[in-house]
């Protein structure tokens, strides 16, 4: 079988995920492991706009790695990184 497509998504980490952040991407972006070559990156830069404590935003970035992992994604396969390393 040839090369796994790419899938390229990002997360803002304003807080503690809801429904439609698990139904809309982070469930898929678990599930597209298996059939992509993933990168998946905490939109920590963008979250700015919204949460402007940096205390609090490192908080919610930190959280939302822990439930990525909790639910199954593969961090030695597969890129998840902070945007805001990368600007």
């Amino acid at each position: 079988m040839g090369a796994k497509p790419p899938s390229l998504s990002g997360i803002k980490p304003t807080g503690i995920p809801h429904l439609g952040n698990y139904l809309g991407m982070i469930k898929p972006a678990i599930q597209m492991q298996q059939t992509h070559e993933t990168f998946y990156f905490i939109a920590d830069y963008h979250a700015l706009t919204s949460t402007h404590d940096p205390n609090q935003l490192s908080e919610n970035a930190y959280d939302l790695t822990a439930i990525f992992a909790a639910l199954g994604m593969d961090f030695e396969n597969h890129a998840f990184f902070l945007a805001i390393r990368y600007s």
